[in-house]
């Protein structure tokens, strides 16, 4: 390839990326909702998430949330989990920035049928495909943040502290809802979920982890859950995983 067309080519590519960056929009946060949709969840417990989802992002403490940063919108994006391989987008990337677009959110959320997954519990294949859903999403936000929700500990895939820490590495939070619903199993000295959430799931600047008491109790702890994430300004980069 002679040296004139290498420079057409790279000047090509250049326009080309210039053109990507500037059609993605400047919004506070992209957030990536990861449901937890395996077979250990029934059609009440799924149900009662998808309800607590769409309830939480029209509560006015969430809403304030929302619209009180720079941009006074976020990106959010909603998928279901399981096994590896299994993950699905429930929601594709939308731009909530008040009432009438949460509102569109949340039914939208609650217009599709629920789809059993098998295979297993694989909070690490969630979180890797969680990642890499932030690319290319049309969207550019100040914070990349994960909300990963289940009631089990991961026991597909690979490990999940790896899959965590390569979503640390790459600037995303990880926050996690600990669902207790059934007796947890001590499990390498985390002797509750929530224990084993904030050991092995939860990482990155600011990344914390709220506990429903079962899937009744979703809707309030989704409540405090977001407000606190989507408000939270980020925290020094040099700020180590949980």
């Amino acid at each position: 390839m002679s040296a004139p067309i290498r420079r057409s080519l790279l000047a090509l590519l250049f326009c080309f990326a210039l053109v990507s960056t500037a059609r993605a929009e400047a919004v506070d946060l992209e957030l990536v909702l990861a449901v937890d949709a395996s077979d250990s969840i029934d059609s009440r417990e799924y149900t009662l998430q998808m309800r607590g989802y769409a309830e939480a992002f029209l509560d006015p403490v969430v809403q304030k949330a929302i619209t009180s940063g720079p941009h006074r919108a976020i990106a959010v994006t909603l998928m279901r989990w399981a096994g590896p391989g299994s993950t699905q987008v429930v929601v594709d990337w939308m731009k909530i920035d008040g009432l009438a677009s949460a509102q569109l959110f949340g039914e939208r959320l609650q217009r599709g049928s629920r789809t059993v997954l098998s295979g297993g519990t694989s909070i690490s294949d969630a979180l890797d495909r969680a990642v890499a859903a932030f690319e290319n999403n049309g969207f550019e936000g100040e914070r990349r943040v994960i909300d990963v929700s289940g009631d089990g500990i991961n026991n597909q895939g690979r490990e999940v502290t790896a899959a965590r820490d390569d979503a640390v590495k790459a600037g995303v939070t990880i926050n996690a809802l600990a669902i207790k619903e059934d007796a947890f199993l001590p499990f390498r000295g985390s002797r509750t979920l929530e224990d084993y959430f904030v050991r092995f799931v939860a990482g990155g600047a600011g990344s914390f982890v709220v506990v429903a008491d079962g899937f009744a109790d979703v809707s309030r702890a989704l409540i405090a859950k977001l407000a606190r994430e989507i408000s939270t300004a980020p925290a020094p980069l040099n700020v180590a995983h949980r």
